[in-house]
């Protein structure tokens, strides 16, 4: 599966609302447009403190009114900056409590700077405290990241990058987050009352789907932590993406075939089936249909089968339709109108796909390109 580098990565800052409050901002970064403030995660863990919503910058000064929501942790967000009428650049991962008042975007030395820090002592000690555990780690990852983008940047057709490029970058971004996952399991060990590893965890998994080290993870945080609603709203989602465990049966469904709506979504009879979630406007899916439409040419009739699960809203059905014959797909597509599965099955990052052995049952996740091929190659001669 490719991965577009899309931005320089993020460090990990942090934020919590339990009344009606103004909160005043300062900004260094100059803003074209208007800043948008957006919850930085599923509205779920927000417990009603979920925001989308914008405000004028003046003279370097901004001014957000938060709502009056019960909580019980602080909440995390990020800032948008709106480059052009469809793209947008974000800001860290930062928190907000009711004791924080005032908002620093950037640093007066550096205009393009998208550092977020309030005045929140509390919220400031504890995400200094984790980014400190994690300082080594940042700066080796976004080495990695420094180094990727030089090397993509110096390919002058983008449409035709080496594929051993997307493989290796694949490789090494997979074992720094299987790092990451390590560090973060320490850090909760000897801080069972974070609210920021809380957050961590949360964005792991939203971004990674379901790993076991993320229930061990949840396991070791304190009964205060796990007490709160945002806790536990993480946990009944680990538990329910737990479905998707290696060696289990991949889960039942009710969704429709997008050309037959009477037929419900199932497994077919083969010996590897590849379940592939997208949706018709993902650049990095559209990027791996000419392989897979490839690789079902050539090993559909030996035993291998591919499922789609497209994830569009409503009114995209049309250009969905568009898509798959656009690629002439020649395996079922199952609509998951708006994602409403794929949520349940906390399936947050697309393309995610999974491969099932001739009983239905879950062999690899997100198996890349080169290896599927070689799998199939070895299995099915």
């Amino acid at each position: 599966m490719k991965k577009f580098l899309l931005s320089v990565a993020c460090l990990f800052n942090a934020v919590c609302l339990s009344q009606n409050s103004n909160i005043a901002g300062k900004s260094f970064r100059p803003f074209k447009y208007k800043i948008i403030i957006s919850s930085a995660f599923n509205e779920k863990y927000y417990n009603g403190n979920h925001i989308t919503d914008s405000a004028g910058v003046k003279n370097g000064t901004f001014r957000f009114t938060v709502p009056a929501k019960a909580s019980d942790i602080p909440y995390a967000y990020r800032f948008n900056d709106k480059i052009s009428a469809s793209s947008f650049f974000q800001s860290d991962v930062f928190f907000i409590d009711s004791r924080t008042k005032n908002i620093t975007v950037g640093k007066e030395d550096d205009p393009q700077n998208f550092e977020v820090v309030s005045n929140s002592a509390f919220i400031s000690a504890e995400t200094a405290k984790m980014q400190a555990y994690f300082a080594q780690f940042t700066k080796q990852k976004q080495a990695f990241y420094d180094k990727s983008r030089a090397e993509y940047e110096s390919f002058q057709d983008k449409s035709k990058i080496p594929q051993e490029f997307w493989d290796s970058y694949q490789a090494e971004e997979k074992k720094f987050s299987v790092k990451e996952d390590s560090l973060l399991s320490g850090y909760v060990k000897e801080n069972k009352n974070s609210f920021a590893a809380l957050w961590k965890l949360i964005e792991k998994f939203e971004g990674n789907g379901y790993e076991e080290i993320y229930e061990t993870i949840f396991n070791n945080f304190s009964p205060e932590i796990k007490r709160k609603k945002t806790a536990e709203t993480l946990r009944l989602a680990l538990k329910n993406a737990g479905n998707f465990r290696i060696n289990n049966s991949f889960p039942a469904s009710k969704i429709k075939n997008i050309k037959e709506p009477g037929s419900e979504f199932s497994i077919p009879a083969a010996k590897y089936t590849l379940v592939d979630f997208w949706f018709s406007s993902c650049k990095p899916c559209l990027e791996q249909m000419p392989f897979f439409v490839d690789l079902y040419s050539r090993y559909h009739a030996k035993g291998f089968q591919i499922i789609g699960i497209a994830t569009d809203q409503g009114k995209y059905k049309s250009s969905l339709l568009k898509i798959i014959g656009k690629f002439n797909i020649p395996w079922t597509n199952y609509w998951d109108m708006d994602g409403k599965q794929a949520s349940e099955w906390t399936i947050t990052s697309f393309p995610t796909n999974y491969l099932l052995d001739e009983n239905g049952k879950i062999i690899a996740k997100n198996i890349p390109e080169k290896e599927l091929s070689a799998l199939l190659e070895k299995k099915l001669k």
